[in-house]
């Protein structure tokens, strides 16, 4: 593909919180960060974010519009991808993979060289009933996820997965690449603010020896348990205040009781 290109994910009238969260997770693993909401039939409480757990971007930046009208009018010009399990008249349902070679292979928008990126919406309905002939008549292309068991009804979240994965497999992207233990990282980029650095500093001032090597290091169960779910920045702050905190006061009972015991 000669320009370069911008996904956004859309879920349409969707019913489960759990699936807007399940979905941004999936969001994250393929490299996407813009999620769109239209008309959504449920709220989004913890439950989403619970569902999302490391992927949370999509989540917290969602675009939300109460109508295909609202989304056309302030959603920029794109190819849009609509995914539907059933075939019927007027919906010319193709396999994802022949959809998208044949955008990239003969849609003019893709055929010209420059460096502005071009908008890519796919599109997935709701989970009882999927997109309806109404919602296709806004749409490019018709694609289904080809199955291969007697259950052809995927699940909203993993039909978004697998989209996603389509597209990345055909087109490309930047594939992330694993480094052994350091593939999870915590959040950075708050100044000042070292939540890893700080819990090391603070078991060690507990009397716990980091250098021996154990399977299980209290350190790395301890890093785990309180950083694996993207902490928001706020939570991060309060961490770091509380070991802060901890650690001035050992430091402060281990000076009083060398202080005690010279007298």
């Amino acid at each position: 593909m000669k320009r370069p290109f911008e996904v956004r994910i859309v879920l349409v009238r969707t019913i489960y919180e759990r699936n807007i969260g399940s979905t941004s997770r999936a969001m994250s693993n393929m490299g996407m960060d813009k999620l769109i909401l239209i008309d959504p039939q449920c709220e989004i409480t913890y439950d989403a974010q619970q569902a999302a757990a490391t992927g949370q971007t999509g989540l917290q930046n969602r675009t939300t519009y109460m109508s295909w009208e609202d989304f056309k009018a302030k959603e920029p010009e794109s190819i849009k991808i609509a995914f539907t399990a059933r075939d019927g008249k007027g919906r010319q349902v193709r396999d994802i993979d022949e959809v998208l070679k044949d955008v990239a292979d003969h849609a003019p928008q893709f055929q010209i060289t420059s460096d502005v990126p071009y908008v890519v919406h796919l599109i997935f309905g709701p989970e009882d009933w999927g997109l309806a002939a109404e919602d296709l008549e806004h749409v490019n292309f018709c694609a289904c996820l080809p199955t291969y068991g007697e259950n052809w009804s995927l699940n909203l979240a993993q039909a978004a997965l697998l989209g996603m994965f389509s597209l990345r497999r055909t087109w490309g992207g930047n594939r992330t690449q694993l480094d052994g233990g350091k593939a999870r990282r915590a959040p950075q980029g708050i100044a000042g603010i070292n939540p890893e650095h700080t819990l090391k500093i603070w078991l060690e001032e507990m009397g716990f020896d980091l250098t021996r090597q154990r399977k299980i290091n209290v350190y790395t169960v301890l890093r785990r348990m309180l950083l694996q779910n993207t902490p928001t920045k706020k939570e991060l702050v309060i961490l770091e205040t509380v070991l802060q905190q901890s650690i001035r006061k050992l430091r402060e009972w281990k000076a009083f009781q060398k202080r005690d015991q010279k007298i």
